[in-house]
């Protein structure tokens, strides 16, 4: 591929976009970001490969630039193809790092071609993807992690855990209130009339414009405003937090998640770690602030409470303990027990022991004759380097630390069933003796609390399997698992055996899957079994449609798909 020089091109974006002002610059992505699925997706919209991450990106790259701007920038003609010409050099930005290369083998490929391919994958879903879970689950993982540590946040941040959750809750509130006030114009029967002429083609632009004026002044100032600033419901001022929560809180919130729209950054590659990721709000004046990303409200207090809470190697160390030993398994387990709760034969073991192995592992359930031998792995996901040898080894080691030795573990317990006629279990309720011959079918899961993307979705790229005839297993982050088995309950009479019925094609996708989201995957199943078995079994590589996460978009939006809010 041809060589680009990544910081002119980036040079290039900044010089082009600095002509117009800081603050109709952040609140026209500001609304892209919110409100793009609403709108056709045409123009330079349609040009951009991630629409979140490109945003985001290109926000930054104009705060960093010292050029006031003069120009507004605004839905228009004009600045469509000024768009249009960013959006082009960005994609020969994101084109050089992210090209997909190797695809005609993931198997059969010598050793420095592998880690090209394994290097721009985990590029790609680390720079370019947004974090696909729903906001309850996020608000619940801060739940589930900080509960017992609420004296020492209010001591070292000087406010409680519950009035951040509170306000953060409050700010979708907010948000939904001013959208749904700055759209009460559609209710006018006359504006309905008026929209109907001319979308048929009964009146022309300017005899509309003239009989919009004479509509009442409500109706007419909602309406003008609504286009003239489609981004306004994004924005709020202090004041209107102050009749829900203490002055003092919330200037702390305000402190704690906004970054200045006039401070100085230095942001210029695509590859940067975005200051918006853990401040999603922009100051734009002394009392002004604008919700950039709101959804990533949750995630920035999750990441702001980590690091209060970790300022010792002793704090960190406790913590991530918490965060896997007990967090990430009692989640599980939780979502295990829900999903299997209707079998009536079942056996749960936690925390065990097999025959005389000192090594305790996670999770064991037998229900109906299968076996579910499941690990829980909270380990780190680095961000990649750019340099190839470098990332290569940060991403094996982050990967072996966490999915390669939770199959390992799986591995133990798999091979005892597979070889003996009986096993010993020993948890603290006792021991417990398992008749091999009595379980038909064998599934090794390994659950991690992060997302490793495509090296976690096709194992082939990077695990290593103790003899080339073993199964792989199936890794997937906790709430792409809690998702999927939601899902399987809502949709099948039967979801047990569906479940197994998934596992069991889905091993055979491993060395021949593209895809950055295990949900993409879940989605080619729900939506046709028959389809995804098919694909199983063929032997080309799989390349998934990054759509088919609408399946479940859909039904949480239909209110089908819930997520019970934890308490406090």
């Amino acid at each position: 591929m041809m060589e680009v020089d990544i910081e002119k091109k980036s040079k290039e974006i900044q010089r082009i976009i600095s002509r117009y002002t800081k603050t109709s610059f952040v609140c026209f992505f500001a609304d892209f970001i919110r409100h793009h699925p609403e709108r056709s997706n045409t123009g330079f919209s349609n040009e951009f490969k991630s629409k979140l991450k490109d945003s985001l990106y290109l926000i930054m790259l104009r705060l960093s630039s010292k050029e006031e701007g003069i120009e507004e920038l605004f839905y228009s003609h004009e600045n469509d193809q000024v768009l249009r010409q960013v959006a082009k050099i960005l994609l020969e930005i994101t084109n050089f790092y992210l090209s997909n290369k190797n695809l005609e083998s993931l198997v059969e490929i010598e050793d420095e071609r592998r880690k090209r391919l394994v290097h721009e994958l985990v590029f790609k879903d680390y720079f370019q993807n947004g974090v696909i879970n729903y906001i309850e689950q996020e608000y619940n993982k801060v739940i589930r992690l900080f509960k017992p540590y609420q004296n020492i946040i209010k001591e070292r941040l000087g406010i409680q855990l519950d009035t951040l959750l509170d306000m953060c809750y409050y700010s979708e509130k907010l948000y939904r209130e001013k959208s749904a006030k700055s759209k009460s114009f559609i209710l006018d029967n006359d504006l309905k009339s008026l929209m109907t002429r001319l979308a048929q083609g009964q009146i022309e632009n300017e005899s509309f414009q003239e009989e919009l004026s004479k509509l009442p002044k409500k109706t007419y100032e909602a309406f003008s405003n609504f286009f003239d600033k489609p981004h306004d419901c994004l924005l709020f001022f202090k004041e209107d937090y102050y009749s829900v929560f203490n002055k003092s809180d919330v200037d702390i919130f305000c402190e704690l998640f906004s970054i200045n729209i006039n401070d100085s950054f230095d942001i210029t590659f695509y590859s940067q770690s975005n200051p918006l990721e853990d401040s999603p709000i922009i100051k734009i004046n002394e009392n002004e602030y604008l919700n950039v990303y709101q959804k990533q409200l949750p995630t920035a207090l999750y990441r702001l409470l980590y690091k209060t809470l970790t300022q010792t190697s002793k704090e960190r160390e406790q913590l991530n303990r918490r965060k896997g030993k007990v967090v990430l398994e009692n989640q599980t387990l939780e979502v295990f027990e829900t999903f299997f709760k209707k079998v009536k034969n079942l056996i749960f073991f936690t925390n065990y022991y097999v025959d005389d192995f000192i090594e305790e592992k996670d999770i064991l359930i037998i229900a109906n004759k299968k076996a579910y031998i499941i690990e829980c792995k909270s380990s780190r996901n680095r961000e990649p380097k750019r340099d190839i040898k470098m990332a290569y080894q940060r991403i094996k080691s982050d990967f072996r630390e966490c999915i390669q030795k939770g199959y390992d573990q799986c591995y133990h317990v798999e091979q005892k069933m597979l070889n003996d006629e009986k096993i010993i279990v020993r948890t603290k309720n006792g021991i417990h003796e398992i008749i091999t011959s009595s379980i038909d079918d064998i599934f090794t899961i390994v659950i991690t609390s992060e997302r490793f993307a495509s090296i976690q979705s096709d194992l082939g790229l990077l695990l290593k399997r103790h003899d080339i005839e073993d199964l792989y297993p199936w890794s997937v982050c906790i709430d792409d698992l809690e998702i999927f088995l939601k899902t399987l309950n809502i949709k099948f009479n039967n979801p047990v055996r569906r479940f197994s019925e998934f596992l069991e094609y889905r091993e055979l996708l491993n060395e021949r899957l593209i895809t950055r989201d295990e949900l993409d995957v879940c989605a080619m199943y729900l939506k046709n079994d028959r389809n995804f078995k098919e694909n199983c079994e063929a032997e080309f590589v799989i390349l998934t449609d990054p759509t088919l996460q609408s399946y479940f978009d859909q039904l949480y939006f239909e209110k089908k798909l819930r997520f019970k809010l934890l308490d406090l």
